[in-house]
């Protein structure tokens, strides 16, 4: 087996810690700017956490690649849900459900199709990428302005200097950027070695390690007591990858083409997930351990199927 493949273990430790240091400078951010901390977790998490998928598919379409660049975005999407989303709901108090907002679910949803619609078309024009863009300093006026409102419950006595919440800030983004790096080369490497598919390495593994920064970072956040800014962290990150990531990678590269790999079964269960996180949002189950079962279930059973 080649040396790289020892990158990733090394890649986890540095995502572990970056995300403990962003979830720390987030919270104290969000007390500074006395915001709740599910909209931190939009701004802030959600979208610096989506920076490993940013630079992992501007790297793969520079490279030919472009099934692990499409595949990690629509993967990591799914992975956020039902991988993230399932390990939060085993970790939730009841009550932090309260704080995902159906409106942000309902961007995420619209953005979802949006993506989905590229896929069934075979491509996504450079006209696109800079609507997708801009389309995101306008959600975030929403969101701050209108669907958040009713998420202030937080504690803003905080005690942390400016330069100490930027450190930890920093830190943070360095860690999660450098040890995603590390563990998705580790992981690439894997794949080529057992002659694994381009589009189901994107999906699986590229998305898996490109979505260990919302995982540590979620993890972390309530090992804090902060679910709500793990939340907004998923909603968040599913949202950039699409509008974002895959705006900017057009506006950057041009044209990106699409397999028809990427139709059928996985835009169905991409589609099905957003559906499950507004659901989840709407009924606040009592029995959050149960979804969160039902989550990381279905996420290992997609997983077997697209190998198998």
């Amino acid at each position: 087996m080649p040396l790289e493949t020892f990158l990733f273990p090394l890649g986890i430790i540095l995502l572990a810690f970056g995300g403990d240091r962003l979830v720390l400078g987030a919270r104290d951010l969000s007390s500074k700017l006395e915001v709740p901390p599910f909209i931190i977790g939009i701004f802030i998490l959600g979208f610096g956490t989506s920076l490993p998928e940013l630079f992992v598919t501007i790297r793969a379409l520079e490279n030919g690649n472009s099934d692990i660049a499409i595949g990690g975005i629509l993967g990591s999407n799914i992975a956020n849900i039902l991988l993230v989303l399932g390990v939060s709901l085993l970790l939730i108090k009841n009550k932090s459900i309260d704080v995902i907002s159906s409106k942000d679910i309902f961007v995420m949803l619209f953005a979802t199709s949006l993506f989905c619609y590229f896929i069934y078309s075979g491509s996504i024009k450079e006209g696109w990428s800079l609507a997708m863009i801009l389309s995101l300093p306008v959600y975030l006026y929403l969101s701050y302005k209108f669907f958040n409102k009713k998420n202030t419950d937080f504690d803003y006595n905080n005690n942390s200097s400016n330069l100490i919440i930027f450190i930890n800030l920093l830190i943070g983004f360095f860690f999660l950027i450098y040890g995603s790096k590390l563990f998705i080369n580790g992981l690439i490497v894997i794949s080529k070695f057992y002659g694994i598919q381009e589009s189901v390495v994107g999906i699986s593994l590229a998305a898996i390690g490109t979505s260990l920064p919302e995982l540590s970072v979620t993890i972390a956040a309530f090992l804090r007591k902060e679910g709500s800014v793990a939340l907004g962290n998923i909603v968040g990150s599913n949202i950039f990858n699409i509008l974002g990531v895959l705006g900017l990678s057009t506006l950057l590269m041009g044209e990106i083409n699409f397999s028809n790999e990427f139709t059928g079964i996985n835009s169905i269960v991409l589609m099905a997930s957003g559906i499950w996180i507004l659901y989840i949002a709407i009924n606040k189950p009592n029995n959050t351990k149960l979804f969160g079962y039902i989550s990381l279930f279905s996420y290992v059973f997609y997983t077997i199927f697209i190998y198998f």
